[in-house]
């Protein structure tokens, strides 16, 4: 009935229940024991004393010497019981024995005049329940007490004991069994909230995110029910963040795909080399642009949230992580005639982060200081701890971004307008999302503020080591 390997709450409660009441019947059993015990002594123990009364009547005093004259008809009443051994003793002022067992032991401390006492004792290797009266021989010509020892076996007390201890436990059992199924019904029918808190999240649709109904849980369910709501608050903005993205995805995919086919179309269309040849540079172009959005989008799906572990996050050298990747965008920095520096006066940096992550957010900043700059222009990538930050910057003297786009370039597939630079409005969607994957922040600004001139980007990351 106990299981303590159980995971079920509702066999947990019977458990503990079970083991709280286990102590009760135990108590209740020493209770019954003890009170039979007593009860049953205490009965006996009147009868004999008595006993002990009615000896004490037959004693007389006669020229101041004690005389017992106890009749066979009063003996063969005092002797017999039919399940216990009974022994009697009288003993005169001075202690010496006048009639009965010789063996019976007095009390260790003897009663006063005209007290009893009761205590236990062996004969024969029998148990024995004896009372011991002290008679005043006062009014008698003989001074001092006579003592009176009336003693049996506990046969009848223990046989009056069992009697008691049974019809005491056969209702505490019975109860006790009672109030076990009675718990058991009690747990089962107060944990039908939690069942119907199950089956009514059972039913519900992988779509549905609907809160779910507080007040009408049980109090001790509603701050689960409170948690279980802010999680489908969460699922629910994951969800439509997600089915926005593919939406926006899709059409992003689809513009290109339609031109492709085109741009195709009208190659095969065209008879002239020339005009083929334009075409087919079109295709390239836009296999080119489509072949950065699905490389954007993967970069984006592994930026997101839970994509990596704990254990993918180490200790990085971010400077030379800094200058690997810098170093990588010279080349493309000098077919714009755009000039790339560096700025970094740092031997090493160690930042707790993810390598892979470090690379695509150090490649999107730089990817889009030069794909919207003009040519010509100046990009600095600069690299600095302050304190407990290490503070990446990409800058660049180009034209900048208008104050009221500033926190737009962060949304998915938005794209400032005015410009001629092909792209899919994913490298600061990118960009932030990897920044708060590894608690930093990004802040975007002009380079020159009372130009208005040039844009700035710095992620500003917290050293753990």
């Amino acid at each position: 009935m106990i299981n303590f390997k159980t995971n079920s709450i509702r066999q947990k409660l019977f458990n503990w229940l079970l083991i709280l009441l286990l102590p009760l019947l135990i108590l209740s059993k020493f209770y019954a024991y003890y009170m039979a015990n007593y009860f049953a002594n205490l009965a006996y123990d009147r009868t004999l004393f008595r006993v002990a009364l009615a000896l004490a009547d037959q004693v007389e005093v006669r020229n101041g010497q004690m005389v017992v004259d106890l009749p066979q008809s009063t003996l063969n009443l005092i002797e017999y019981d039919k399940d216990d051994w009974i022994y009697y003793q009288i003993q005169d002022q001075y202690r010496h024995l006048l009639i009965g067992e010789e063996k019976l032991i007095p009390p260790k401390v003897m009663p006063a005049a005209g007290k009893h006492v009761y205590y236990n004792a062996t004969l024969d290797g029998k148990e024995l329940r004896i009372v011991a009266f002290n008679l005043p021989l006062t009014g008698t010509s003989a001074t001092g007490n006579a003592t009176i020892l009336i003693g049996e076996t506990t046969a009848k007390r223990d046989i009056m004991a069992n009697e008691i201890i049974t019809v005491m436990l056969i209702p505490q059992v019975i109860l006790v069994i009672l109030l076990i199924f009675l718990v058991y019904i009690g747990i089962k029918r107060g944990l039908i909230s939690l069942d119907q808190l199950k089956d009514q999240i059972a039913r519900r649709l992988p779509h549905d995110t609907q809160p779910i109904e507080e007040h009408a849980a049980p109090q001790e369910l509603q701050p689960l029910v409170h948690a279980m709501n802010e999680l489908l608050v969460k699922v629910k903005g994951a969800v439509d963040e997600r089915q926005q993205f593919i939406a926006n995805a899709a059409h992003q995919l689809k513009t290109p795909l339609a031109g492709l086919k085109i741009q195709a179309e009208a190659a095969l269309r065209e008879s002239d080399i020339v005009s083929v040849q334009h075409a087919l540079k079109q295709i390239s172009m836009g296999s080119d642009n489509l072949g950065r959005l699905a490389s954007q989008l993967l970069s984006l799906a592994r930026a997101e949230p839970n994509q990596y572990s704990v254990e993918d996050f180490r200790n990085v050298d971010l400077v030379k992580l800094f200058n690997e990747i810098t170093a990588d965008w010279v080349p493309k920095a000098l077919d714009k005639a755009i000039d790339l520096g560096v700025s970094c006066d740092l031997g090493q940096l160690q930042l707790k982060g993810n390598p892979v992550l470090l690379q695509e957010l150090l490649n999107n900043l730089i990817d889009n200081a030069i794909r919207y700059s003009p040519r010509g222009a100046k990009i600095t990538v600069s690299l600095q701890a302050v304190k407990d930050k290490a503070i990446l910057s990409v800058l660049d003297n180009g034209p900048g971004i208008a104050d009221s786009e500033k926190s737009k370039v962060f949304e998915r597939f938005y794209r400032v307008l005015g410009t001629d630079e092909s792209g899919c409005g994913l490298g600061l969607a990118i960009v932030r999302e990897i920044a708060h994957q590894h608690h930093a922040h990004v802040q975007l600004t002009y380079t020159d503020v009372k130009k208005s001139t040039g844009t700035t980007v710095k992620v500003v990351f917290p050293i753990q080591v």
